[in-house]
Parts: C-alpha cells; structure tokens; sequence
C-alpha cells in the first residue's frame, strides 16, 4: 500500500505543520482578536461582572458591586480580575516635601525606568521604587512584602515581583528657583554619554529646559547630574516631555506647538573593550557606505592600539576640531513653517512668520491650546499630540523618501475630537444609518461606523445613551466650559477635562489591532478608538469584517502601510460601565445599569448591562466643568478611570493643586486621606446567553460547550467590570486612599524577548509560504592569515587584493579582530595561532545582535547604499551578496490576538497596573483567567465532576480549555499537583474525535462522505503547540549579511582594499531559546508518559518490531486505536448515531476516527521532537562557533531559512546535513589538524540532543575522520595504523550509504557546470565536500579500496548502481538514549518518490533538490566518479604510486556500475592511460571498445591478454571493410598488424587454434599488404601529380578501398603511364613478359632523358631508336638547344636523376623472386650505350655509373663481370674497342676491390663486397678469371700500346691486391 504517511518521512510533519499553521490563523482571526474586529462586530457590547472563580462555581465578587446582583446573568463564565497586590508609600523625603509645596507638586511614573518622579515647586525628587527587602525594612503590611522577590505559582494569590533593584532617592534643584513644570525620562543620544548613563531626566521650566544625567555609582546609588544641554524655552512652558529609543526629545508647549531638543555631544568616541568594538562593528553594517580611514600621519596610523579601531570606527584621529567644539543643545518648532531655522531665529519672529504663511493644518494644531500629552509609537513611527481643547494631531516621525527616523517629524492630521465626537453621537442618537460627511472641514476627523449603526449605538447605550452624553456635554457647555478650563496653571489644565473632552491618550499597538492606533479618554470616561492610517486601510478592514487575508500579502512594507493619513479617522465611541458617586461618600461608588439604557435589558436578553451615562444633576458649589474622570489608562484590553468622587465637594476657590491630595472637614483641617475610585474594565471573551430578540448579533460565534445552551462568544467589546480597590480601607471601600490620582501605567512596557517575538509573529501568507528555501549564501574564500612568529610582535595581517605600500597597523588590527572570528573570548590587538604563525581566517562574524531584541534583525539584511563622496577609482572586488530577505520575514508585523493565547507568557504576577498618587505607589495585578483555572484545580477535589472547573470549558470551549490546562503543564510556575491535575482536567473533558457525515461521498472511500473531527483534546495541543511556536516558527533562524568592505581614504593607503567577514544574526539568544525549549519537552515528555501506544510506533505500520503499535492489534478488540483509559472509557460509554449509513457501521467509524486521531498525535509529537532537536541544534552551533579550536560554521546554508521549515521540510534537513558535515569534515580547511576535545564534545552533544538532524551520516562521517586521524598520527606502528585504516573505512562507507544530499556531496554550494571531470573534482575538493575530504583521508592511509568503496556507495544514492553491504567492511551505528526504533534512520533519505522509479534509479536527474543550491543528483553522481578519475589519474601520473593505482582500478573494475566503467574507461583513455585501460580483463571493456569502434584498443587489448587470432581477425576484418571510407594507409596498417597477429599466434597458439589455417591467413594476408602497398604507391604518385584524368569514383576507389590488382596494373599504372609501378605489379604477380619488360624500362628511361637535345649525331641516333621501342614520345632536338627550354643531353646532367630512378625501382623488383622485372643485362646493355654515346662527344670517359646502379641495386659483383664478360665475348657494340671492354672489367673490379676494403671485416651482411669477393676467389675461380683476362689482353691487337699497357698493369695490381689482402 502506497500510504504516504508510512513512505515519506515528512509527510506527518507537513500534516502537523499544516495543523500548527491552521491554529496560528485561528487565533488571529479570533473573534476576539483585532479590535476593529470587535468593533465590526455587531454584538451587544455589555460589560459583565467580574468572576474568578470558585466553589461550586458561584460567583466571587466585589462587595461594593451589589448592583451586579440584578443582572440577570446566568451563565456566571469565570474571567479574569484586577487585584491590589501591594502598596509602597513615598519615601520619607519625598512624603515630607509634598505638603510644603507653595506653587505646585506633581508627580508621574516611568516603569522602564524603574522611577517615581515628584516635582514640588523647583525641586525634582527621584524615587527608584526598590525590592522586597526595602518593604520589610520600613515595615510594611505582608500583603505588600510577601512573595515579591520570588517565583509566584499558579492558583496563587498573584504578587507583583518588583525587581531586585535597590531603593534610593535623589534630587535636583532648579538653579533659578523656577517651579519644574514638565519632566521627561529619556533615552540618551548614542555615544554622547557614558555607558553608565542609561536615562537623561529632562527637567522643564517657564524659561528653560534642562538635561541631567541619570547614573548609577558603583554602590548602585542614583546620581542625578545636570549637563551643559540648557536650552531656553522663549517663555512657553514646556509641559509634556517624551522621548524616543534613539534619544530624540520631544516637547509640547503651552503655544500648542511641538517643539524637539537637538543636542549633540563631541565626536570624538573611545572604545573600551571588545564589546564596544562588537556595537561598533555592527553599527557599521547597519550604516551605509564603507569603513574608511582618515589619517593624515603614518605615525597615527602606525601607533596602532585602541584609538585606532576607535578612528576606524567612528572618524578620524587626529580632527582637532573635536578637542574644541563645544557641545550644541538647540529648540526646533516642528509645528511652523520655520522648521529647521526656528532654532537661529527669536520666538517671537518665528510665531509671527507662523502666522502668515502656516498652513490651515498647522494652524489648527496651534488651536488646540498647551500640549498636555504625547504619545510616540515606535512600531508605526509616529508621534501623537493631544491639546488642552481636544486637538489630536499625529506627526510622522519617519521620511518616506530616504527612510530615516531622525528627519523632522511631518505634521501630518489635525482633529478637533470634541467636535468630530459630538458629530458622531448626534448622528447616532438619529439613528442614522450613516455616519456624518465631515470633508468640509480639515479638523473634522473621518467618522465611521465599523459595525453599523447597531454596533455604533451598543457602544453609548443605544440612542437614548447618546442623547444622555450629548445632555451632559451641553451643561458642561452652558457652565462656561466651551473651550476647556480658563486655568492659566498649565497643569490645572491637564485635569479639568469635560464630558467629551479627553484627558488623556493612550497608543493602541499592532498586537491590539492592524486599523486602529490611538484611544482617547474623556473627562466623562468615553474612550474614542481613532484611527491614522489612510482610508484605504480603514475601508480594507472594514470590508473584510477586520479579518486578514491569507491568500496574498500586498507588496508594501509595514512602514509603508502604516503611514499616517491626512485624515484622522473616528471610528467608534464606548461608554465606560454605568458608575454612580453621586452622594459624594466614599462609598457610593457603584455600577448600576443607566435609565438610558433600561429599554436595552428584555426579559430572556443577552447576559451583563450596557454602557452607559447617569444623569447626575449638578450640585450646588460643584465644578460643572469636569467630568468625573481624573485620570485615564488604556493598554492590552485593560482600561481603568480614576475617579474624583469628592468632586461635589471641591469648592473651586481652593487656591492650589496640592489640596487636591487630601479630604477636609468644614473647619479645613486634615481630617482623613481621601482618593479616587477606580473602575476597571478587562476584555472578556466568554461565551455567554445570546439574545435570542436581537436580530443584530449575526457575526457571533457558535457556543463551545455541549448542550444545547443559547450561549455565544460576545460579539462586538465585551468587558469585564470590576472595581479593584475593595477591601483596602474596608469591606465596603471602592476609593483608593492617596489623594488625586497622577498616574497609571504598567508595571514595565519594556517587553521580554520572548513576548517580543510572540507580539511581531503575523502569519506569512500563502503565496509566502510558496517562495520556498532562500538561496543559500557562500562568503568569498579569505586566505590564512600569517601572524608575526616573533615574540611580542604586532599581529598584521596580509589583505586579499591589498594595495601598495605597508598596510596600517590599524587596518591590520581591526581585519585580525574582525576575521578571528566571534568577539566573545578574543583580544583585539592579537589572536593566538599556530606553532608556524598561521590562522584560520573567520569567514563568519556572529553579532551580538539577535532577531529577539526589540530592534529585531539589523537593516544590514536590506540593500546597502554606498556613501556620497567614496573614491570612485578604488578598485573593488565583486563581492557575494546573500539573498535579501522579504520584510515579512525580517520584521514581521504585529498579529492581532485575543489576549487568552498569550497567558501562558504571563506568569503571576507579571501583569500588573501601577497607581500613583499621594499616599504612594499601588500594585494591581490581574488574575488571569489561567490563574484562575489553576486556582479551581488547586482547590477541587475531584477534578472529573468539579463544577467549576466544567465552566471553564463551556465558557472558553473545551480546545481551548485544554490549551489552558497544557499551559499549567508546561509552566514552570506550577508544581507538581497543578501539573497532575490540570493533566487530568484536560483528559477528563478530552472530547471523543467522531466522523460526521456531510454528503454522499464520491463513491470509492466510504469515508469521504464523513467530516472528521478531532477530539478537543488534540486541538487543544495544536492549539497550545501554536502558541508555543508562535515566537519562531515562521522567523528566520538566521540572517547572513555579506561582508563590508574596508577601504583607507589616506593617500598612502588608498589602494588597501579588505572586507570584513560576514555578518551573522541569530533569532534566537540563549534566554530566549531556552523559554521556547522548555514547555515543548515537557510537552513531549508528558506525551511520552501518558499517550506510550502513540508515540512508541508509527501507527499504521507493519508490525516488524517488537515496539510496534497496541492499535494494530486493537483494531480487531473493537476499541479502535485508543490512547488513554479515559477516552476508552468515554468510547465504550458512546451510543451508536441514528444517521450512519449502512455501508459503515458505527463502531467502523469510531475505529477510523481514533486511528485518525492516533496518527494525528503521533505526528504532532514529530513535530515538537523536531522542534525541540532544531532549538538545540541552534544553540550548539552557537557554541561551536565561539570555539577557535572547531571549524566554522557555514551560516550561509541556512541563511533566511524559518523555522518551520528546517523542521518539515526534506531540503530543510538536507541544509543542516550539509551544514553538520562541513564542521566535521573540513578540519584540514581550517588548519586544524587533529580532531580536538571540542569536535568529541560536540559530537557527543549532537547525537544525543539532536540525532534527528544530527544523522547517521554526520556521526559516521565523524568517527571515521576521528578514526582517520588517529590512524595517520600512528605512523610509527604499521600494524595499528593498518587497523585504523580499516575502521576509518569502515565507517565512512556506513557513512557514504546515508550521503542523499547532492549539495552535500558536491562540496559547500559548489553547483558544477563544467562537463570535465577534472574541474568537477578540483571544485568538489576545493569546496570541502565530506566524500572528497574522505577520499582524501583514505588516500593518506594508502586505503585505495576504501576509497573506491566510498565514493561508489555515495554514487548508489544518486543513481548508480547499488553496492551490497559487506558486514565484514562496514560498521554498525550506536544505539542512542531515548530513540525510538522507528526514528533511527528518519528523515536521512529522500521521500519515496524522489528516491527510486519503478527500475531502481534516481527518478529525476533535473530536479533541483535544494533551492538556491543548484545541484541536481546527476551533478554528485558526476561529483563520486570525478573523486575516483581523480586519484587514478593522480596515481598514474609520473611521480604517483603504481602500486595504489592498481588496487584502486582492480576496486573499480569490479564494479557493476555499467555506467561508471564506461566512464572509467573512457577516463583512462583521454589520460593517455591506454596501457593501464587495456590491462583490464572484463567483458564490459571489451563491448565497450567494440562500441567505440577504436580497432587499435580492441587490437591492443586482444593482443595484450594472448588473444592473437582475434585480434589478427579484427585488424583483417577492418581492413577489408567495404562500408567505410578507410584510406588505403590505414588498411595496409591494419593488414599489416593483422598478419603480425596471426603471426604471433601461430609462435604461443591457444588450444583449438590451427596451424595449418593460420599459415594460409599469414600468406593471403601478405599477398593483400602487397597489392594494397602497390595502390598507396599509385594513390601517392596520383596525389603528386597535377594533371590526371582519373573519375572521383576511381580516385575514390583508389584512396578508400583496396582495388585488384589488376585494376590496378589496367585502370590506373597502365593507364597513368606509372611504369615503375606496372613493373612493381609484374613482380608481385610473377609475370614474366620479356617484350612488356623491355619497353616498360626504355619507357621508364625515356622519362628520365627526355626531352632533350644534343649535338652528337651519335647520340641523336641513338636516343631515337631507344624512344621508338618505348611508350614515351618525347621529343629530341638535334644542335644547339637555343631556346635552352629543354635539358642537355651531352653535359651528362641526366645521370644522377637516372640512377638514382633505376636505383630505386630495382630495389623493389631485384631479389624479390621475380629478378626478370629486372632484367641486368638488358638495362646494362642501354646503360653503356648511354655511357658510350656521351664519351664520344664528350672525349672523357665517364665513371662507370652503369655497373655502380648494379651494385646499389643489389645485383652481385660477380653477375656484372660474367655480364660485361658476354659483352665482351659477343663483342657487344655499345662497349666500343675490344681494349674498352678490358677497361670496364678493370674499372669493375677496382671497385669491387675497393669497397671489399672498405666493408667491415666482421660485416654479418652475407652479401657485402667483401663476403662477395672471398666467395669469389675461393669458389667462382676469380683469380684464374683474372689471369685469362691478362692473357686475353696480351692477345688483341691495338694501336694504342700505352693504353693496353695501362689496362694490364690496372687487372695486374687487381690481382696482387687480392692476393695480399683476401688469401
């Protein structure tokens, strides 16, 4: 059965991402969410009583709340609660100064500071709010000193932990007396403070703004120091400070304009220790431009040291301007049209230029009176304003064009929100349908209704509620109130805020919503959720209903959507819970549902009351100016009003602000401390009662408990009503003691990186999640570097691609610190190095920044712009840039999420709200509903029938009720009771999973007609699993950033050129990594114990083991494949469905549902072992990396790859394979020579922690280097060596079977294109491919058959023929600790359809395995055989080990790999290895050499292994080839070599070879070289010649086959006139034609004499008859040649090329057996005729040339002289006088005599004139033929005596001679 979820490993992984994915969106879409969702929805928007919890599930609430006990709210669902958690009262200093107040005192918080700050007239007090400890020691209640300092549990009372920070107070005095009206706590500027000074305190006046440093000493002490930053503020007070992460201040003034203090400090930085340098360094990258060097003095540059790199990093050394300019502190008014130039121009110039050139935006910004409130937004990078009138204006902070953040910040909306709100409420107290248009006019807001006119009017109370609101506002109006308080205090102003008038504002973030930015909270407790995006945005959202779509992500950055519009938008009104204090005690404060809204509340409605307003009549000498509301908080769904219940009581002619602190009796005397009463209002998200009358809530979600309730998740912004403070002053107090209200905050806004990541974690899209792998990034190779071997001396560095002249010791110091790789552990001036000075050059720098930080990745990731100014004519190497990331992946944005998925990242007590006021600084901390659970779980007794605990899971739904429960599991604030518990709750109310038929199905599955559900308790683990890996999972896991160049602008060094390595960012720190480990391994370990049949084997599979599934065999017990008792029990307690169909029974369907459910489990356990193995993997190569003595880490593999997919993805696995086997087999790459304790450390970690990645292959591959190594240090002991050598292959060829990756095999992104095997191999080598490194280990153990072995195992897995394992060469793998059976080999191969096609081979060759790696399985195929061709070749070549070659061929031929012998072969073959190719023996060699159709290999190879006959009959054959064109040559080789076969053969015969027959091949054979040899000799003269009148198809007859020979004699020697070639054929055919003969010599001799011409009549004569009986008819002149076109036959010219014809010709003929082609007498009868003729008219006897042609031919002395004697004899005419033929036998023997002696006496020739002449002295009678020539002589008559004389005398000296010398 083909099931995927059994063949391909990662196909469980897709399905549980699939479901994490699913779950991720599912808590972005949650009702709950996005409030612009909840403000879409039109539900009842009701607040509900706070419930807690408890016994018996009754309702825990506030005693004051009695009104609460009206609603009819039945379902009573537990929520969450804001509790006081403890108090801390001001300091003493502090406590005592506020009453001596004379002008003024106020206060405020800054959490991430730590500080209370107290302004008492011109004194500002700082008040670091401390531990627990300082809580005892003043002797506060345990209620505020217990459990602080340590770990808070769950079920708990929660407790704020405040810290281990030590309390202290300090101060600071206006050195003008002038009353501090405004304080800021900010960020310092970088590199304009010391690093101590982590907070500036910005300390405004009526005339001047002053900074102070904010340290603490070594004793952690605070001092608070002033600076030089004083900057005049033109006499607007400055009465809200607030500043950004970069340091920028903002200001707003009493003008209503917004102002920013510019300072900056010297330039000149210094840079104290590594750390410094690491900021730096990363600085650089985050810059644009290169580092530079400007010096204007060698001896700077050469001094070297810290101020160097601190000139490299931040400017130049020596600009003394630095030393003097003092520091600069400047206003800018960035509400005018001055912008820059208001700081150089008087005040008064620049509001009078404001005046008549502003713009109508700014001037309605200036109308919104003093500026008591700004609000910055870093994530949107904007600035938010709100005026003492109600103006709002947003400010973008962040320029578009060149997106930097410090440009001047853009005016860019303006709203009047008094007027644009009672724009809103008029219009929904009409009912209208639409909003109002408000484009008339700029200071309108745009006002909109997200979920209609029902959710607009559920928000105030329905139209009776608005009109109520409206009332309220009209009496404040008629008050005299129109326009704010007339106060001239400017911090009177900042509370006298009216009904619609807000009196504070508060930063609405992305994790809270995607449309909405800003919320407002007015005098009368209104909130207003505003909006400054653009309209598209709004419009977008509210068509989608608030949701997101997944399908596709725009192409804008997040920056880009977030830019604020022209326009404000306002989009909805919430009244605060209907409050009343009307009777002014301190405990009238109650809620109570408004008379405006009783028409809301029907008998049978929704659950809780509406909001609303009471209409509370104005007392007699009370404020009707104010609203009720002192001061307002909004942030993450928690909203609190402090209230000002005495306000009937204040008479306004109090004369100061500091009253407002106490309550009075009638007398004015201090009676008691009052305070404000504080409502609270927490988002609920329960399911409640629907209101089944309300037509309106359409968008509600379906209940999640069992039963048939009417219930729903709330619709539209339900709340959570409560009122903290009871119980602190009383059982029936609601006041909190302390006077006015100054401040609520949060405990600390400065989240933890973990929450971080969990907040900017939006979902990729789909088509995101389509892009697939980054490409992965390979820095430029650096080349070691070489450090100065002398002790002492400065460490320098030669740059790749450096200039001229020396390099600086600077630029030399920083490259060392740069490239030493990680800054942890090192110095910067040197690094340590080897014995012989050489390093390893870092290729990879790992920053100190992380992806968690709240900066998250660094802008390095982005294109870098170079800097304006660089020296254009630089020469710059082409550097690698790693992939830009998208911005999704490198800063995602904010996800919208209700605030229940993140409890599990709030533990007790870490969500808290902070009050300030008089009596000091109150903790509220909020009992989550996850508390709450925890505390009913704590309590119950039986958790199975527990009440309480049941409503937990109808409320939220039983999933989430079990994400709730696996929460307190993983906490490590729960102990172990909680943790067995909330395990029991989740089991016990775990739900069964069911199918659930929804159709007909399509007719072959029966189950495709069924919908499965899974239990809630799976989807409470995916759920909870989610929010676990929420924080990484769809993150980079790290980003790479090429390296940055270095560049010196000096003169001296303008050519030096280097760049640093590149730059790593991990996403995750050590912290931050561990918090996500965690509650995943206790996730596994509680499925390890709890779920063993799932996770113990796969379910489904064969049983093969004995570990194999329980399901299996409880398939056919009718239980189904059940995983715990409790869902057994539940099972058989199931009654069968009435609607089944009759195909599928139910117990059919209940069994396929559990084993659904079962796989499910099962691969979702993969997923978290995945996981967890990843987060562990990380954090080792973490550490590897810091080693020095391990190799560095190729970051560049997984370079932008998520986590989600290195966990589930095959290419994911096959980078951190790659990944793994570079750091343990690139060793010798990086110097390092030996296999250090670091690589067994790490190792040992990695196959414990991480075997799931860590894979066979990578811990073989390492134990057979380490093996390898040991092996080579062991030279002096053979024998263990030998032994090491074995073991090392032995687990490399384990190792080479699990090698599937081509990029791994191919060498570190080493994509090869070049079809040459060498480059092939030298790239695989050069790029640290782990076989290419193995091969070359075993070839240093002169392993040759381990070698081979290797790389043919690693071939199988791509292709080639497989290898059989041989146990006895092969080494097994170690069992690993807590590995399951069926995870030992996972995930190390292919899925299945990528390994094998139905023949067993790669399926495809094309396919790209890895994205951005392009290597293909045919490339590491190439990759396996070029590493062997490579060390043949290598081994073969001069100099290499004959011996090694060998063993390694004999390996390699043996393979049955018929495509790699092919290759082999023919790689042998172009190496010029033909001897070595042809010594192998095998079948395949020789169908391969008959393929190639090469007949010298074949005939080599033949002959080289005694095949003789066979190769005579392959060269035979060839030659007689009809069908190819073989040029005749060719073919008389290769019958040439043939009949030396055959030859050979019949020597050494084989058995059953005949002699007899191979005789007859050798003479037929002979015979066809014969004629053949005659045809090239014809071919060649015819190619020679320029006129032949052959046909191509007789010259090509000619040249390519072998012709007859007599075609050849009649066609073409006869035809052509080669008469030296007829001759040649006569001979070889033994045709003995006399009359032929004759005229074929005249002819031939004709052609050498003729034409010509000659004055002898003589001569004439007898040329012409010579012609006449020959062929030739060339003509003869008779006289004078005039015209000399023809050659001289009387100066004899002729007779060299004579003879030298008849030489050669004879030769051929002569002796061949067929001497009557060459016939002697004949030819020396025309020769002395010749001879004779030319004599006569020349009068000079020539030299006997005739007789000498003779003797070159090879015709015997002794035959010329019997010839010459017939001459004589016959009296022959051509030899003239009888005394002429005396002369010429003389003449003849002289030189017969003369060349005797000359030969050699030892001459072996048998036929040398010597041997001739004693043959024929002792038997041819040569001395006697002497004598009777002598005698003869003597008897001829002649007149010339004296000539006679001389003949005698010559034959007489002939005879001596031979006398003296041969006898």
């Amino acid at each position: 059965m083909n099931d995927p979820y059994l063949t391909d490993h990662f196909h469980p992984l897709a399905q549980a991402s699939a479901a994490i994915l699913q779950a991720l969106r599912d808590d972005e879409s949650s009702p709950t969410g996005d409030l612009y969702k909840r403000l879409v929805s039109s539900g009842s928007s009701r607040y509900h009583p706070s419930i807690h919890g408890g016994e018996g599930g009754k309702q825990q609430q506030h005693p004051s709340d009695t009104s609460f006990k009206t609603i009819n709210d039945t379902s009573a669902a537990p929520s969450s609660h804001l509790l006081h958690s403890h108090s801390i009262p001001l300091p003493p200093p502090i406590a005592q100064a506020i009453p001596s107040a004379k002008i003024s005192s106020f206060m405020g918080l800054s959490p991430q500071a730590n500080l209370v700050w107290v302004a008492c007239d011109g004194t500002l007090y700082l008040w670091r709010y401390g531990s627990s400890a300082d809580a005892n020691e003043r002797g506060e209640s345990g209620d505020a000193a217990a459990g602080v300092g340590g770990r808070v549990e769950w079920g708990g009372v929660p407790t704020v932990n405040r810290g281990n920070s030590m309390e202290d107070v300090c101060s600071f005095s206006v050195g003008s007396g002038q009353c501090v009206v405004g304080v800021g706590v900010v960020r310092p500027k970088k590199g304009v403070f010391k690093p101590s000074v982590q907070w500036c305190i910005a300390i405004s006046t009526p005339s001047e703004v002053i900074l102070c440093a904010l340290q603490s000493t070594e004793d952690d002490m605070l001092r608070l120091t002033p600076t030089r930053f004083i900057l005049p503020t033109d006499n607007i007070p400055m009465i809200s400070i607030r500043g950004t992460t970069e340091g920028r201040i903002f200001m707003g003034g009493c003008d209503g304009c917004l102002y920013e203090m510019n300072y900056e400090g010297q330039q000149k930085k210094t840079i104290v220790s590594p750390g410094d340098i690491e900021e730096a360094i990363d600085d650089y990258f985050d810059g644009s431009g290169e580092l530079v060097l400007d010096t204007k003095s060698s001896n700077d540059v050469m001094s070297g040291g810290k101020r160097v790199l601190s000139a490299l990093t931040f400017g130049s050394l020596d600009d003394t301007r630095d030393q003097t300019r003092r520091r600069k502190c400047r206003k800018i008014n960035h509400s005018s049209v001055a912008g820059g130039f208001s700081s150089m121009v008087p005040g008064v110039l620049v509001r009078a230029a404001v005046g008549m050139f502003g713009s109508s935006t700014e001037a309605g910004a200036r109308k919104g009176g003093p500026i008591v409130s700004l609000v910055l937004d870093e994530e949107r990078k904007c600035l938010y304003t709100l005026g003492a009138n109600g103006i709002i204006c947003t400010y973008d902070l962040l320029d578009t064009m060149t997106k930097d953040t410090n440009s001047p910040p853009r005016l860019a909306s303006v709203m009047d929100s008094v007027a644009t709100a009672k724009l809103y409420l008029e219009s929904v107290s009409c009912g209208r349908m639409y909003p109002p248009v408000t484009t008339q006019s700029i200071q309108l807001g745009t006002i909109t209704f997200p979920g209609g006119i029902n959710s607009a009017q559920a928000g105030v109370g329905g139209m009776d509620g608005a009109r109520e609101i409206l009332k309220r506002h009209d009496r404040e109006v008629r008050s005299g109130n129109h326009s704010g308080s007339t106060s001239k205090n400017p911090r009177e102003m900042t509370n006298s805020a009216g009904m619609l008038h807000p009196v504070s504002i508060h930063l609405v973030a992305g994790i809270e919503s995607k449309s909405l930015t800003l919320v407002a909270v007015t005098g009368g407790g209104l909130r207003y959720y505003l909006s400054s995006l653009s309209s598209s945005v709004i419009t977008s959202a509210q068509a989608s209903q608030g949701s997101f779509d997944y399908t596709a992500r725009g192409n804008d950055s997040k920056l880009a959507r977030t830019r604020p519009a022209k326009k404000m938008t306002f989009c909805h009104i919430r009244a605060p819970p209907p409050y009343t204090s009307s009777d002014g005690s301190n405990g009238g404060v109650k809620i109570e549902v408004a008379p405006s809204t009783t028409n809301m509340l029907r008998s049978g409605s929704a659950s809780g009351f509406p909001p609303g307003i009471h209409s509370n009549p104005i007392p007699a000498g009370g404020d009707g100016r104010k609203g009720d509301v002192v001061k307002g908080y909004y942030a993450k769904d928690v909203f609190v009003l402090a209230l000002d219940v005495e306000k009937s009581n204040n008479s306004t002619a109090r004369g100061t602000e500091s009253r407002d602190y106490y309550s009075q009796d009638s007398g004015d005397k201090k009676k008691s401390i009052g305070g404000n009463a504080l409502v609270v209002a927490l988002s609920d998200t329960a399911a409640r009662i629907v209101d089944t009358n309300n037509t309106t809530a359409n968008t509600a979600i379906t209940a999640h408990n069992s039963n048939n309730d009417p219930t729903r998740t709330s619709g539209g912004i339900s709340e959570i009503a409560i009122l903290p403070m009871c119980g602190i002053r009383g059982a029936s107090s609601a006041v909190l003691p302390g006077g006015t209200t100054f401040d609520i905050s949060s405990q600390n806004s400065n989240q933890s990186s973990l929450m971080n990541l969990y907040v900017n974690s939006e979902t990729p899209s789909d088509s995101d999640l389509q892009i697939g792998l980054v490409p992965a990034f390979t820095p430029p190779k650096m080349k070691s570097r070489r450090t100065n071997p002398t002790p002492g001396a400065s460490s320098a560095i030669v740059a790749p691609n450096q200039g001229r002249g020396v390099i600086s010791s600077a630029l030399s110091t920083l490259s060392n610190f740069l490239r030493s790789g990680q800054g942890y552990g090192y110095q910067v001036t040197s690094a340590s190095g080897s014995s012989g000075g050489v390093q390893p050059s870092a290729t990879y720098r790992v920053s100190r920044r992380h992806g968690c930080d709240s900066l998250g990745f660094s802008s390095s990731s982005a294109e870098i712009v170079t800097r304006p100014g660089l020296r254009a004519n630089a020469s710059r190497p082409t550097t690698p840039k790693a992939a830009r990331l998208p911005t999704w992946l490198i800063t995602p944005s904010a996800a919208p999420m209700s605030f229940q998925s993140s409890m599990h990242l709030n533990p007790p007590g870490s969500d808290s709200v902070l009050v300030l006021n008089a009596g000091g600084l109150h903790f509220f901390v909020n009992s989550s509903i996850l508390n709450n659970l925890a505390s009913v779980l704590m309590r119950s007794s039986n958790v199975a029938k527990d009440e309480s605990l049941r409503n937990f899971f109808t409320s939220y739904g039983y999933a989430e009720g079990c994400a709730m429960c696996f929460a307190l599991i993983t906490s490590s604030s729960s102990n172990s009771n909680l943790r067995n518990k909330a395990e029991q709750a989740a089991l016990t109310h775990a739900r069964n999973p069911s199918y659930k038929l929804i159709g007909t199905g399509d007719g072959r599955d029966p189950l495709s007609a069924y919908q499965f559900t899974p239990s809630s308790l799976y989807n409470g683990l995916v759920k909870f699993s989610s929010r676990l890996m929420r924080p990484c999972w769809h993150k980079a896991a790290v980003v790479v950033t090429e390296g940055k160049p270095i560049q010196s602008k000096h003169s001296l060094y303008s050519s030096y050129y280097s760049a640093v390595p590149a730059k790593v960012e991990l996403l995750l720190d050590d912290v931050t990594l561990d918090e996500i480990r965690r509650p995943l391994i206790l996730l596994q370990e509680m499925m390890k114990k709890t779920f063993v049949p799932v996770v113990s084997s796969v379910p489904g599979a064969s049983k093969t083991r004995t570990d194999s599934m329980d399901v299996d065999d409880d398939l056919n017990s009718g239980e189904g494949g059940l995983y715990t008792t409790a869902l057994l029990n539940q099972s058989r307690a199931a009654q069968r469905g009435n609607n089944q169909p009759h195909d599928l029974t139910a117990d059919e369907l209940r069994k396929s549902a559990y084993q659904k459910e079962d796989r499910n489990m099962h691969s979702l356990y993969r997923l978290w072992s995945r996981t967890i193995q990843m987060l562990n993997l990380m954090a080792i190569l973490k550490y590897a990396h810091s080693s020095p003595a391990l190799p560095v880490v190729q970051w560049g593999l997984i370079h932008g790859l998520t986590f989600h997919q290195l966990v589930t993805t095959f290419e994911g696995q096959q980078r951190i394979e790659a990944l793994l086997n570079a750091l343990f087999s690139q060793s010798e790459n990086t110097l390092i020579s030996d296999i250090s304790i670091e690589d067994s450390q790490i190792a040992d970690m990695l196959s414990k922690q991480c075997y799931l990645f860590f894979s066979s292959a990578s811990r073989l591959t390492y134990l057979g280097f380490k093996s390898a190594r040991d092996a080579l240090s062991k030279s002096s002991l053979p024998e263990l060596r030998k032994s090491l050598s074995r073991k090392a292959a032995s687990y490399l060829r384990a190792a080479a079977r699990h090698w599937h990756d081509p990029a791994l095999v191919v060498g570190r992104l080493a994509a090869n294109t070049s079809n040459s095997w060498q480059e092939i191999a030298q790239s695989v080598i050069d790029n640290g491919s782990p076989l290419a490194l193995a091969a070359g280990e075993l070839m240093k153990l002169e392993n040759s058959e381990g070698v081979a072995d290797v790389c043919l195992i690693c071939a199988s897995n791509f292709g080639g023929a497989k290898v059989q394992r041989d146990v006895s060469k092969e080494l097994g793998e170690t069992p690993i600790e807590g590995m399951f059976d069926w995870e030992k080999g996972l995930y190390q191969q292919p899925p299945a359809e990528k390994i094998t096609n139905a023949t067993g081979t790669y399926s495809s060759s094309t396919q790209i395995v890895v994205s951005g790696i392009k290597t293909t399985p045919s490339d590491a195929l190439k990759a396996c055989h070029s590493i062997l061709f490579y060390y043949i070749s290598k081994l073969l070549g001069q100099g290499g080990d004959q011996r090694l070659a060998i063993d390694l061929l004999r390996v390699c031929a043996s393979s049955t790999d018929v495509k790699f012998l092919r290759q082999l072969y023919d790689q042998l073959l172009t190496t010029n290895n033909v001897d070595t190719l042809i010594r192998i023996d095998s079948s395949t060699l020789e169908s391969w050499l008959n393929e190639k159709k090469d007949a010298d290999l074949l005939f080599k190879y033949y002959s080289f292994h005694g095949r003789n006959v066979v190769a005579g009959d392959v060269m035979r054959t060839l030659a007689l080839e009809t069908n190819d064109k073989i040029p005749v040559a060719q073919r008389i080789e290769y019958l040439t070599r043939a009949a030396n076969a055959f030859a050979a053969a019949l020597q050494n015969p084989l058995p059953n070879e005949q002699t007899s027959d191979l005789n007859s091949r050798i003479i037929q054979i002979n015979e066809q070289l014969d004629v053949a040899t005659i045809q090239q000799q014809i071919l060649t003269t015819v190619l020679s010649s320029k006129n032949t009148d052959l046909d191509q198809e007789k010259m090509d007859a000619l040249s390519f086959s072998l012709v007859s020979v007599s075609g050849l004699y009649n066609d073409y020697a006869a035809h052509l006139n080669l008469f030296d070639i007829c001759l040649v054929i006569m001979e070889t055919c033994r045709e003995n034609d006399p009359p032929t003969i004759e005229k074929l010599w005249k002819s031939i001799i004709c052609e050498e004499l003729l034409p010509c011409c000659t004055t002898s009549r003589v001569a004439f004569e007898y040329l012409s008859e010579m012609r006449d009986s020959s062929i030739v008819q060339e003509e003869i002149i008779f006289g004078e040649n005039v015209a000399d076109t023809v050659s001289q036959f009387d100066n004899g010219s002729w007779i060299p090329h004579l003879r030298a014809t008849v030489t050669g010709l004879g030769r051929k003929l002569y002796g061949k057996g067929a001497d009557y082609t060459f016939p002697i007498d004949l030819l020396l009868e025309i020769f002395e005729g010749l001879r004779q003729v030319l004599s006569r008219n020349s009068n000079e006897t020539s030299h006997s040339w005739p007789a000498q042609i003779m003797v070159d031919v090879g015709v015997p002395y002794y035959t010329i002289m019997a010839i010459y004697e017939g001459f004589r004899i016959s009296n022959f005419s051509g030899m003239g006088s009888q005394l002429q033929s005396f002369s010429l036998m003389a003449e003849l023997l002289e030189m017969w005599l003369s060349e005797a002696q000359s030969s050699s006496e030892f001459s072996s020739s048998g036929n040398s004139a010597s041997m001739q002449l004693t043959r024929a002295i002792n038997h041819e009678r040569l001395l006697d033929h002497i004598d009777s020539l002598t005698v003869a002589l003597e008897g001829i008559a002649e007149d010339d005596f004296s000539s006679t004389e001389l003949v005698y005398s010559r034959l007489i000296e002939v005879r001596d001679t031979i006398l003296r010398n041969f006898r």
